[in-house]
């Protein structure tokens, strides 16, 4: 076959692949969106101050990978107050990772906008009632980088 008919071919093909939306990051159809605190918080379940005490890897064979993150609530700003709380992340461009370099962040603590894992045909059975992050190119963050003013408007929001 020819190189430009390869092409062709291949961008057809592309074309047609079922898509996954969590493959990259996308805020209410727009890609890298910037958003505010507000908005995540208004759009989020749960906010939360979070510590990662455990982390299990799962890994695939012509699947996908993923990870669920363990978390010690430390604080809540919205939501109804737990204890502990799972957190579900495939490990593709559209994933969260409470990770430093290649290992996971244990005793690492982050502001999270968390709500329930939807539960479709790519998501695993051990995920069921995982929650996972609002947005992963949005305001959830390692606690170290959430500034004061931040800090400030969280304790200003109605719980």
């Amino acid at each position: 076959m020819p190189r430009s008919q390869a092409v062709v071919a291949a961008l057809l093909l592309a074309s047609t692949a079922p898509s996954v939306a969590t493959a990259f990051c996308s805020y209410r159809g727009e890609l890298y969106a910037k958003t505010t605190l507000q908005q995540e918080f208004t759009d989020a379940r749960w906010v939360v101050h979070a510590k990662v005490v455990a982390a299990d890897d799962h890994r695939s064979n012509g699947g996908s990978d993923w990870t669920i993150y363990h978390l010690e609530i430390l604080d809540t700003f919205k939501g109804r107050g737990e204890a502990r709380m799972d957190l579900f992340t495939f490990r593709d461009s559209g994933g969260f990772y409470l990770d430093k370099g290649a290992i996971h962040d244990l005793g690492g603590e982050y502001l999270l906008f968390l709500n329930p894992l939807a539960i479709g045909r790519q998501s695993p059975q051990a995920a069921r009632g995982a929650t996972e992050v609002n947005y992963a190119c949005g305001q959830s963050k390692p606690w170290r980088d959430v500034s004061a003013p931040e800090r400030a408007e969280l304790g200003s929001s109605p719980r």
